[in-house]
C-alpha cells in the first residue's frame, strides 16, 4: 500500500513536468513587441573581437523589478538575497543573482519553499569570439539537456520509480536561442530557462516546493515566472557595452586610476555582495604588466591582486569603531607572537603604522606568507590599508609584485618581486581615490 502511494505521488509530480493549462511562453510577455532580439551568431562578425558589458551580480538583481520579485520570492527571515560576480576581464564575465525563501507564504495559506536564481556567462577563446563560443556552448548544453529527459506525456520512460525526474524540452522566442525545461529532484519542481543572447549565456531557475497542501507548485506556475524573468534578463543582457557603466562601490575606481597608480595593466572588477544584517561588498582587480616580447622570448611580469573590501557595521557597541581597533589589536598580537603558523603555511607581520590623510583613522600593516610545504616558493607579499570612515571599514589590499620583471635575457633583469617602498605609496593613492568616491 505504501508503494502505491509512492508511486501514485510521483506519477501526479511527473504530470507537472508535461501539463500546459495556460501554455509555456512563446514570446516575450509584454506588448512592446521584441526588444531582446539581436543578430544570430550567423550574422555576427567571427573574425572580429566582441567586447562584453560589464555587469555584476548586483545589476542582475536590479534587472527584476521588487515589487515582481516579492510577488515571486518575498523577503525572508529564513533566507535572503546573494549576487556575486565571479569573472570581470575582457574575455570572460561571469555574474549570478538569487533569492532563497524557505518558510515562504504562497497563497490560501500554504507554506512553502521557493527559490529564484539568475546568472550570465560570456567567454571568448584565442580562436573563437564570445559570440561563436557562447553558441556552440548553447547548443552542447542543449544536447545534453535532452539527453536527461525521463519524463514524456506525463510518464517516466525509464522504467525507474523514484530520483529526478526530467521533461521535456519547451523553445521559446528569448534573445537569439532558448529553452526551458523542468524537473522534480530534491530542491522541489523546477523550471530553467535557456537563453543565447548574442554572446551571453542566460540561466535563470525558479521553483521549490509546499510544506503545506500540495507537494509542489505547478508546472505551469514555474513556467511562466521563468519566462518573465529570463525576458527581463534578455533584455538587461541585450544592451551596448558602451552604455553600461559599474554602479556601486566598485564602480568608483577605473581601470586608468588603477593603472597609474600601479602599470598597467588593470582588468576587472570581479564583485561580491552580502545583504545580510551587516552589509558587505567587496572588489577584486587583476594588476600585470604587459610585457612586449617576440615570439619565444622568455619573460617574467610584475603583478596581483587588488582588493577592495567595505563592510557596513553600523553604530552601537560592536559597530565599525570597535571593529577597527579590534583589527588593530589583532595586527599588534600577531606581530607580537611571531606571526600565525600551521602545518602549510607561515605568515609573518611587520609593525602596524598609522596612517593620517584617510577618513577617521587608518593603519598599513605587510605581511609575508612562506609555503611549509615548498621551500623553493618565494614569500607572497601583502600590504593592507584599513580605514574607519563613520559606520564603515574599508579595507585595500594588494597581494604580488611591484618591482622587476620583463625579458629574461635583457641587461640588468631582475625576478618580479614586491618592495613596499613602491607599493604602499601606490596602495594610498588608490585607497584615497576609492574613500573620495565612497557615499
Amino acid at each position: 500500500m505504501v508503494s502505491v502511494v509512492l508511486i501514485g505521488g510521483l506519477a501526479g509530480g511527473w504530470l507537472l513536468l508535461s501539463r500546459d493549462e495556460a501554455g509555456p511562453p512563446a514570446g516575450p510577455t509584454s506588448d512592446r513587441g521584441n526588444p531582446v532580439r539581436s543578430a544570430t551568431a550567423k550574422e555576427a562578425k567571427t573574425t572580429e573581437a566582441v567586447k562584453l558589458r560589464t555587469i555584476t551580480g548586483d545589476q542582475l538583481c536590479a534587472a527584476v523589478p521588487d515589487d515582481l520579485r516579492r510577488s515571486l520570492v518575498a523577503d525572508a527571515e529564513y533566507g535572503g538575497r546573494d549576487a556575486s560576480t565571479g569573472a570581470a576581464t575582457d574575455t570572460e564575465k561571469r555574474a549570478a543573482c538569487s533569492w532563497t525563501n524557505s518558510k515562504m507564504d504562497v497563497g490560501n495559506g500554504v507554506l512553502g519553499y521557493r527559490a529564484l536564481s539568475i546568472s550570465v556567462a560570456a567567454k571568448s577563446a584565442e580562436t573563437r569570439n564570445a559570440v561563436e563560443y557562447a553558441t556552440d556552448r548553447f547548443d552542447q548544453d542543449k544536447k545534453a539537456h535532452e539527453r536527461r529527459v525521463n519524463v514524456r506525456n506525463g510518464k517516466r520512460i525509464d522504467g525507474r520509480t523514484s530520483g529526478s525526474a526530467f521533461g521535456e524540452l519547451k523553445a521559446l522566442k528569448y534573445g537569439d536561442a532558448s529553452y526551458s525545461q523542468s524537473s522534480i529532484g530534491m530542491s522541489g519542481l523546477k523550471t530553467e530557462v535557456f537563453v543565447r543572447q548574442g554572446p551571453w549565456q542566460i540561466k535563470v531557475t525558479y521553483g521549490g516546493d509546499n510544506r503545506t497542501g500540495a507537494k509542489y507548485p505547478s508546472g505551469d506556475e514555474t513556467r511562466v515566472t521563468a519566462g518573465k524573468v529570463a525576458e527581463l534578463i534578455t533584455a538587461e543582457m541585450a544592451k551596448s557595452a558602451d552604455k553600461v557603466k559599474l554602479t556601486g562601490p566598485c564602480g568608483i575606481v577605473t581601470a586608468k586610476q588603477i593603472e597609474s597608480a600601479f602599470f598597467p595593466a588593470a582588468g576587472g572588477p570581479s564583485v561580491s555582495t552580502s545583504d545580510g544584517r551587516i552589509e558587505q561588498t567587496t572588489c577584486t582587480w587583476s594588476v600585470k604588466e604587459v610585457v612586449k616580447h617576440r615570439p619565444g622570448q622568455e619573460f617574467t611580469a610584475r603583478g596581483g591582486e587588488l582588493g577592495f573590501r567595505v563592510v557596513d557595521w553600523g553604530g552601537g557597541d560592536t559597530g565599525s569603531t570597535f571593529q577597527f581597533d579590534r583589527d588593530a589589536k589583532k595586527y599588534d598580537r600577531y606581530h607580537d607572537k611571531g606571526g600565525l603558523t600551521d602545518d602549510r603555511l607561515h605568515v609573518v607581520y611587520e609593525p602596524r603604522q598609522e596612517l593620517s590623510g584617510l577618513g577617521e583613522k587608518a593603519f598599513v600593516v605587510v605581511s609575508s606568507t612562506t609555503k611549509r610545504y615548498d621551500k623553493s616558493a618565494p614569500p607572497m607579499r601583502e600590504i593592507l590599508i584599513k580605514v574607519l570612515v563613520g559606520d564603515r571599514t574599508v579595507e585595500v589590499t594588494f597581494r604580488g609584485t611591484t618591482t622587476g620583471g620583463g625579458l629574461v635575457d635583457a641587461a640588468g633583469y631582475r625576478a618580479p618581486f614586491f618592495e613596499s617602498a613602491v607599493a604602499q605609496p601606490a596602495l594610498t593613492k588608490v585607497a584615497k581615490t576609492f574613500l573620495d568616491g565612497l557615499k
